[in-house]
């Protein structure tokens, strides 16, 4: 059985109470456009609702006052450089998620506010970090896989340019992509083209245990085994114009391997029914 529960923050824990392991989410992570950037990684206190027995949700944009808050933070690339991003209101996020016997349904509703059509929308689709000794160090990166051609590969055995992290891309043509060069210097690339929807995981230790995550028209995949022990699917929005709201659904899947969940993943993914675009 999952149990959900949320923090004072964007970040949910999940304990999975039959392995007795503990899992967290900052859900999501990263909302950005050609536009601009809607959210990133700092600290946010949004008001959870409870929405079901194990289901919790909430709404937020992106205000002045935020944006004050994040100009104030100063991050530097390995050469020194001060990054700097160009935050932008307009976008309403509604996000839910809700636990199930083996399994956590994510959704991410995006809605345009704004007289302006936003570009090239993305979200990171939450970043999904592993607690528990059961899962964290020894060898993360070849305990970790990305369906690539229709089979889940180990990311040990792919192209890397960061040891401990990378970004994976189902276009290679998008690591030059603007919002993907913000971060290009902290995630690298791979020479790797994985399927879409990207669809990811990692395995315990003793290889009795797994988990598996992915969104929904996700491009995109994240694995990072330094002190976070994340991963992503990041789902892609395309362009939404001014009163559309698009959403995207993933899962996060438990279970004993690995190849099953990345299988019965991409199944309920590409069901039709799982998009939505809804004109307001």
């Amino acid at each position: 059985m999952i149990l959900l529960q949320p923090t004072k923050t964007r970040f949910v824990d999940i304990h999975h109470l039959d392995w007795d392991l503990k899992w967290s989410i900052q859900f999501p992570e990263v909302i950005t456009s050609m536009n601009g950037v809607t959210m990133m990684w700092q600290k946010i206190c949004p008001r959870w609702t409870r929405t079901g027995d194990n289901a919790w949700a909430y709404e937020w944009q992106t205000t002045p006052e935020y944006i004050e808050e994040q100009l104030a933070y100063r991050q530097s690339d390995p050469s020194g450089k001060v990054i700097r991003h160009n935050f932008i209101t307009g976008l309403v996020l509604k996000a839910s998620l809700s636990g199930l016997e083996d399994s956590v349904e994510l959704t991410l509703t995006l809605t345009n506010q704004s007289s302006a059509k936003f570009y090239d929308v993305a979200s990171d689709g939450g970043c999904l970090q592993a607690k528990s000794s059961g899962f964290i160090d020894q060898d993360e990166v070849r305990r970790s896989y990305i369906v690539v051609k229709g089979k889940p590969e180990n990311m040990g055995d792919l192209h890397r340019t960061v040891d401990i992290r990378t970004a994976y891309h189902a276009d290679l043509e998008d690591y030059e992509k603007e919002w993907v060069n913000r971060t290009a210097w902290f995630w690298g690339r791979s020479n790797t083209s994985i399927d879409r929807p990207a669809i990811l995981g990692a395995v315990s230790h003793d290889r009795s245990k797994a988990v598996a995550l992915g969104y929904e028209c996700a491009t995109s995949a994240l694995q990072n085994a330094d002190g976070h022990h994340c991963l992503h699917s990041r789902p892609h929005f395309g362009n939404i114009e001014p009163g559309q709201s698009v959403t995207r659904h993933g899962c996060i899947l438990f279970g004993s391997d690995f190849p099953a969940l990345a299988k019965r993943l991409g199944e309920l993914l590409n069901r039709p029914d799982t998009s939505t675009q809804v004109q307001r």
